[in-house]
Formats: C-alpha cells, structure tokens, sequence
C-alpha cells in the first residue's frame, strides 16, 4: 500500500451517490438529443419543445459531470489538518478544532425510517456500517456553505460533528488521533522554543 493512498480515505456516501446517477445522468445527454432532433421531425408535436432536448442533455453533462468528480470524494490527512475533498469543493479543518473522535452506527444518526424511501434505497448498504464522528469546536466556514458544498450526510443534524463514512473507520480514526495529538505536542513545544 503507498503512502498516499494510506492518507486517503474514500468517502462512501459519495461513492453510493455515483451508483445510482451514473445510468440516468448517461441516458439524459441522448435522450435529449433525440427529443430536440425528433420535435421538428414530427409536425404534431410543438416546435417549442426542441429546446427543452438541448436544456436536458446540457442538464445530464453537468450532472455527469458531478458524478465523476464525486467518484474521488475522499478524506485525507495532512500534517497539520485534515482535508475533505467533496466533488466540488475541499474544506480543511485543523486538528486543534478537533474535541473527540468516536465511532457510531450510521443508522443511529440517521435512521433509515426517517428518510425518503428514494434514499433508503439509494444508501441501503450503508445504513449498518460504523461511521467516525468527530466532534469539533467549530467549523472553518459557516454552517450555510457548508452544507452548500457537503453531502447531507457529512454533518451530523443535532451537533456540531462531521459524519465520517469510510470503509476503515479504524486507520482514519488512529490517523486523526495520531496527528491530532502531534498536532497539540507541536503547539505545546512552541513557546518554549521561543
């Protein structure tokens, strides 16, 4: 195993995500197609429609796209941070924001009968497996971009934690304790360096 894909852990809501958008988000660019070539082909159907084909195609590359990007959604740690890597946008957050670190049951946080039955069978593999909830002091931006740029499931809905979903919860949770508490010795150190 490299060192780097040691320090990279694959985000698994994302990695559900792409499941289930992959299909659609390649049967819409031609579906579109079709339809802004077969409106004016059919003299029943209104001319109006034709551009509603190219808005749907443009609709399945964006969201092809997206798809793609969320494939390399991941979390990884640096010396002096941690870094989630979503589709569009990676956030950092240092460990000092860190208070604690413990697994949970994804489903405890978020039961599967309180969801939508579109998501219940979307993140069906997901519901039974450990996710690592990191509690922090704050987040590095506010609330609202957040969730902007995060999966829903990135933050927990009744406190201030990250909802990390990997498949080694274990090495990311030792990795995280492990440079958090560097991270601290480093801090400590500095003054008396100085």
């Amino acid at each position: 195993m490299t060192r780097q894909s040691q320090n990279r852990y694959p985000l698994l809501v994302y990695r559900e995500m792409t499941r289930a958008w992959l299909w659609p988000s390649l049967l819409l660019i031609p579906g579109g197609v079709l339809l802004w070539w077969a409106v004016p082909q059919i003299p029943q159907l209104d001319a109006r429609f034709a551009p509603a084909g190219l808005v749907l195609s443009v609709a399945g590359t964006l969201l092809l796209f997206y798809v793609l990007l969320s494939r390399r959604a991941h979390v990884s740690c640096a010396k002096n941070k941690f870094v989630i890597h979503t589709p569009l946008y990676p956030v950092a957050f240092s460990y000092g924001r860190i208070t604690m670190i413990r697994p949970t049951e994804f489903n405890t946080i978020y039961p599967p009968q309180e969801e939508k039955s579109s998501r219940r069978r979307m993140y069906a593999h997901l519901w039974a497996k450990t996710a690592l909830v990191i509690d922090v002091r704050g987040f590095p931006l506010p609330l609202g971009w957040l969730k902007l740029w995060f999966h829903p499931y990135l933050l927990h809905p009744k406190e201030q934690a990250l909802v990390l979903l990997v498949e080694d919860w274990m090495a990311l949770s030792l990795q995280l304790e492990t440079r958090s508490s560097e991270w601290r010795e480093r801090r400590r150190r500095r003054p008396q360096e100085l």
